[in-house]
């Protein structure tokens, strides 16, 4: 069995095509459901920033994943093929483990993508396409990718793509002091953005979501007011700045919202993947409309990664699941040679046992005779080998000499 995979990354593609292949929780089940059965396992990785399959099979089938893909965002295969990155094999799993690691993402350490993984992983478990193989492969990955975020010292989660946004948000008002803010969502994103934002002491944060239950508490003396959903569109016109962290399948923040108050001075930042806002938008004078993919580069911290070896342990994480994955494609051999064994000593042992209970004199004798026969057929198949594969033979013959 060979490992795929095909992956369509913010390395790889713009935000017009990665939404297209952008699905809810609820299509991706059924998306895993309706392909599970062509594979021997199966994973879907969907986040704002990559759409990934992962999948194990018997034969050379990597133009299957662009076809899925191809077919999930109502492209051609010639179209998607532009924008796809392919591995197999050992490249296969070190990009996973780089992709749970953070060191693969928008901002290079960012704490979410290990929730994204995981739920992934347990997507796949629940949708009966999770085999040992990919299971293992995850959980691994999952485990590197929380040991490199302690090493490199990202485990205080304060690397967000939300702290990224608003640096740009006051970057291009010249400043957050004294704004007033509107932050459209209360997912993990819209949560980040309300923490990064208690820093620049805006002078008010409206901040509402469709479902009020999702809103957490606002710690004290924040200038942050909850605010109906029904409210936000009247507000709009009275803000500096709009976040929106949505999940919705179009845009929520349509043009209708903003024409009527054109020229106002005001930065939409959109971090949805679909995008949330109209990209119409865009073409109102007066208003900046900022999406993921126009956010600055990462200032990665790169002599820390380097310092802490953050590569060369994830690469010796790799070569462990290498090992363990070699050793797993040849378990059903190893479960048969088991079980002749056993069934052949068994046999051995009992003819032994009778011999010995007939002459208790020769005891010994019996003992002897029933442990060469049996050393005999346990290296039978050895010695046939030993003409066409002499050194394979040679090294199994001296692990079991130090097996003693």
């Amino acid at each position: 069995m060979t490992l795929f995979v095909v992956a369509v990354t913010h390395r790889t593609a713009p935000v017009t095509i990665r939404e297209r292949l952008s699905l809810p929780i609820e299509q991706q089940y059924q998306w895993l459901q309706r392909w599970g059965s062509q594979v021997p396992e199966l994973v879907l990785l969907v986040t704002c920033h990559r759409t990934e399959v992962y999948w194990l099979d018997g034969e050379e089938t990597a133009h299957r994943g662009v076809e899925w893909l191809a077919e999930l965002g109502g492209l051609t295969v010639e179209e998607l093929q532009r924008w796809v990155l392919q591995h197999r094999g050992v490249e296969a799993v070190r990009h996973a483990f780089w992709v749970a690691a953070g060191l693969d993402s928008r901002v290079v350490g960012e704490p979410q993508i290990l929730g994204q993984v995981r739920r992934a992983r347990e997507l796949a478990r629940a949708a009966g396409t999770l085999g040992p193989v990919l299971d293992r492969l995850f959980s691994w990955s999952l485990a590197t990718g929380r040991m490199v975020r302690v090493r490199a010292g990202w485990s205080t989660g304060k690397r967000s793509l939300a702290r990224v946004a608003v640096r740009e948000a006051a970057r291009l008002c010249g400043d957050l002091r004294a704004a007033r803010v509107l932050v459209l969502g209360a997912g993990e994103t819209g949560r980040d953005v309300i923490a990064a934002l208690g820093r620049c002491q805006p002078s008010v944060v409206w901040w509402t979501n469709r479902s009020p239950g999702r809103l957490a508490r606002v710690p004290s003396g924040e200038p942050v007011r909850i605010v109906d959903w029904s409210e936000w569109p009247r507000l709009v016109s009275e803000v500096d700045v709009v976040f929106v962290t949505t999940h919705a399948p179009e845009p929520v923040v349509r043009l209708e919202h903003v024409a009527r108050h054109a020229g106002l001075p005001r930065v939409l930042v959109d971090l949805a993947v679909p995008r949330n806002i109209d990209p119409a938008i865009s073409d109102v004078p007066g208003i900046r409309v900022v999406t993921i993919d126009d956010l600055p580069a990462d200032p990665a911290p790169v002599a820390a990664w380097q310092s802490a070896a953050v590569e060369p342990y994830v690469e010796r994480a790799v070569q462990r699941y290498l090992r363990w994955s070699a050793a797993h494609s040849i378990a059903a051999e190893i479960r048969a040679a088991h079980e002749t064994l056993q069934s052949m000593l068994e046999r051995e042992l009992e003819k032994a046992l009778r011999l010995a209970l007939r002459d208790p004199a020769r005891a010994g004798e019996v003992k002897r005779a029933a442990a060469a026969s049996m050393a005999r057929k346990a290296l039978s198949p050895l010695f046939c080998a030993l003409e066409s594969e002499p050194h394979r033979v040679s090294l199994a013959l001296r692990l079991l000499a130090q097996n003693r």
